[in-house]
């Protein structure tokens, strides 16, 4: 199983939206500067998150998103599988051998079953605002280009303050 990086961002957007839950309906332009993550991009993943149900756009004076869906109903593999498209897990990574792939007749068939099946209950039991509470707030290592200055600037403050140091 490999997550690709739309459905961390996707996580990280929706425990900036639970942590942030005084402050909806928050932008996705907002949302993406604060997570580090490319606005465009972010933006792109909302429309997946609206067409499963987990949001949805509000309208009139105050844009942005809101929760269509309580984060606490939220599962982890739930999102993660609507970001992805499908099921994060085939039926077995050997399915083209010969042996026809069952718990039976396939030890490496019966290990894979029973890890991915424990891995699906974690994530099934994990909900978004479980995650958002028990996740330290960062940003992601790659800052959107419009924030790539900041960083640079912060960086070379830095330099000379360890300069004046020594």
């Amino acid at each position: 199983m490999k997550v690709r990086r739309s459905a961390a961002y996707a996580l990280h957007a929706l425990m900036y939206m639970v942590r942030h839950s005084t402050q909806l309906p928050a932008t996705t332009e907002t949302i993406a500067k604060a997570e580090g993550v490319p606005s465009g991009y972010l933006a792109k993943i909302f429309q997946r998150l609206v067409k499963a149900g987990f949001v949805r756009a509000a309208r009139g004076k105050n844009k942005g998103y809101v929760f269509a869906k309580q984060p606490e109903e939220i599962s982890l593999l739930e999102l993660f599988e609507a970001v992805e498209g499908g099921p994060l897990f085939d039926d077995c990574f050997l399915k083209h051998c010969e042996c026809a792939g069952t718990r039976e007749n396939c030890r490496i068939y019966a290990v894979w079953h029973n890890t991915t099946r424990q891995i699906k209950e974690v994530l099934e039991e994990t909900t978004v605002a479980n995650a958002a509470w028990g996740h330290p707030e960062h940003r992601f290592l790659s800052l959107p280009e419009s924030l790539e200055g900041t960083k640079t600037r912060h960086k070379s403050k830095l330099a000379e303050s360890e300069k004046t140091a020594s």
